[in-house]
């Protein structure tokens, strides 16, 4: 019986809070009711979670240092090649989202903040404000510019659509109702609300990377990069990804962004052909 009744608790939860997101203003902005302190919660989650942030100094870099070709206490340079990348990504938000900083509590006028943090496995995170950390194991492969724009992209689009501060009002609201109806152990009351909150923000993952991923390539274009050329490198690349959860999920996003590219290629070569046969 006890059984039975948390988990009618964990799913009434559940109901309530995905209830609470289903308003809907513009797709790259959100579609929850953003609780207060949602982004500072965000951010307190990012740092706790996030590896150190490196000061890009190559002795500090196994990689780096063994690797050879560079000074130590250069920057590394996949921290280089971040830094430019990001820069140029920096032009295509102002370009779409001038007032972003206005939108978004926390986010500054200086814009993204891009840097590389300490990480074994590929991987990237944001923050609802704007930082985006990619561990430094991206450096082994060197990545072509136009494959880790995309990386950075999606990170950017995760931020711009307030993903961040959505999940995070799950979790404040589920920790909330579960203190509310679950009397008693402080333990039972923060098992439920993780397994509570999980449920709600997993059940929003793939519509949150369909939106990242429509955000990404917009900025991609309004930066510049090419989708053909975005595409290769994502193909070339593809080989050098893990079985791990983000390399799945970034997976998922090449294979359509990929996809959308041979389309427009083929459209383009049909409407060439359909051109040529006309004169």
């Amino acid at each position: 019986m006890v059984h039975l009744k948390i988990a009618g608790i964990m799913f009434a939860a559940v109901g309530i809070g995905m209830a609470g997101c289903a308003t809907a203003p513009p797709p790259d902005m959100g579609r929850t009711t953003v609780l207060p302190l949602a982004a500072a919660h965000s951010d307190i989650t990012f740092m706790l979670t996030t590896g150190s942030r490196q000061q890009a100094a190559c002795a500090e870099v196994p990689v780096c240092r063994n690797g050879g070709g560079a000074v130590a206490g250069k920057p590394t340079p996949i921290a280089v090649q971040v830094q430019r990348v990001a820069r140029v990504l920096q032009h295509g938000v102002e370009s779409l989202y001038p007032d972003l900083a206005l939108r978004i509590p926390g986010f500054t006028d200086r814009g993204f903040d891009v840097y590389i943090a300490a990480g074994d496995e590929p991987g990237s995170v944001s923050s609802a404000s704007g930082r985006i950390a990619l561990n430094a194991a991206f450096g082994v492969s060197l990545p072509y510019d136009d494959w880790l724009a995309f990386v950075i992209a999606r990170e950017m689009g995760h931020v711009i659509a307030r993903h961040h501060e959505e999940n995070s009002s799950v979790s404040i609201a589920t920790s909330v109702i579960m203190n509310i109806l679950i009397p008693g152990s402080g333990l039972l009351k923060s098992a439920a609300s993780t397994i509570g909150a999980e449920l709600v923000v997993g059940s929003k993952r793939d519509r949150q990377a369909s939106e990242a991923d429509a955000i990404a390539l917009n900025l991609l274009q309004a930066a510049g990069f090419g989708l053909h050329d975005v595409a290769l490198s994502l193909v070339i690349a593809s080989a050098g990804l893990d079985d791990g959860s983000w390399s799945q999920g970034f997976r998922k996003s090449s294979d359509k962004l990929i996809a959308g590219a041979r389309g427009s290629r083929f459209a383009d070569a049909s409407d060439s052909a359909a051109a040529g046969s006309a004169r």
